[in-house]
């Protein structure tokens, strides 16, 4: 019996990020990425893919080794020959909220319709059971490339992949409201899971509760949606009909919120595949995530993780 395959779309960059003594530490994240991480390590036996476009430079070859160290198959690592991989800072303050600077222009993950066009790496990819990508996978594309995306991820679902989806809205990668919803609502069109914030649709659609998102996700045809809605909790729903609520747990500290919602996103997507429901799932993913936001950094030391982990063992 074959093991089940996860596929995540998007951008891994270098990570800068500053110590307590003002020093900068390096390491490897991106929100697709750190999913895919993330639901490696709550299933081992997932096989787990990163498609994405890599350089040549010395930080392309260090990225995929740290991937292949993670369980992530660099297999689909496509290398551009003019471009290389994008950089970010990050600070966070004293309540663990995020501030970034971003190198990434142009980087070999914006060029990835091109490299995939020019290796004709389509025709030798194997069926994967979920496919999952995000708003910043979007937002990093040209618009032609949007476009092309999308008919390539309708590609992968008429052969039989699951699509997942998390609109991750960061304002500064669009032009406007109205060019973020366009491509939004495409995404939703195509996805089978939905994954969205309550943040993300009150900035971009001024969608105050949960039930608007809902009616919302209805007409698109969202089979699977799961509200992550800060302190009221989160709420899934199946085919517009409620499912279940899991109350939201504080963390006993907030030091670094980055990779919350994509640790939320990698265990919850991992849960589903090893056939737990969906209830199960939130309650697990919402716990990884709260460990995540209590420690430094988009990828938390994989003793501490695997310790917790045991938990739900």
């Amino acid at each position: 019996m074959s093991r089940p395959s996860l596929l995540a779309i998007g951008e891994c960059m270098l990570e800068l990020s500053f110590t307590l003594s003002k020093t900068l530490h390096h390491s490897f994240a991106g929100d697709t990425y750190n999913s895919l991480v993330y639901a490696k390590r709550w299933q081992a036996q997932l096989d787990c893919y990163f498609l994405t476009g890599v350089g040549q430079d010395t930080f392309s070859t260090l990225m995929t080794e740290h991937w292949e160290k993670h369980g992530i198959s660099s297999k689909f690592a496509l290398i551009s020959p003019t471009h290389n991989v994008g950089i970010y800072a990050i600070k966070n303050d004293g309540n663990g909220e995020r501030h970034f600077d971003y190198w990434r222009k142009d980087s070999a993950a914006t060029q990835l319709m091109q490299l995939i066009e020019h290796n004709k790496a389509e025709s030798d990819w194997p069926h994967f059971d979920v496919i999952y990508f995000s708003g910043i996978t979007l937002g990093v594309l040209a618009d032609h490339d949007k476009s092309r995306f999308i008919d390539l991820v309708t590609r992968l679902k008429a052969k039989g992949s699951k699509i997942a989806f998390d609109p991750n809205y960061r304002p500064k990668m669009w032009s406007s409201k109205a060019h973020a919803i366009q491509w939004l609502e495409a995404a939703y069109d195509l996805s089978d899971i939905v994954l969205p914030g309550t943040e993300d649709h009150d900035d971009l659609l001024g969608h105050t509760s949960v039930s608007e998102i809902v009616d919302y996700c209805t007409k698109h045809d969202v089979s699977e949606l799961v509200v992550k809605a800060g302190k009221q909790g989160v709420f899934a729903f199946v085919n517009g009909q409620a499912l279940c609520h899991v109350p939201f747990t504080p963390a006993k500290i907030q030091r670094d919120t980055t990779a919350a919602g994509d640790s939320f996103a990698g265990v919850y997507l991992a849960c589903r595949m090893a056939n737990h429901d969906c209830k199960t799932a939130i309650e697990q993913a919402a716990g990884a995530a709260g460990l995540v936001v209590q420690h430094q950094g988009a990828i938390v030391e994989h003793k501490i993780f695997d310790a917790f982990r045991q938990h739900f063992a």
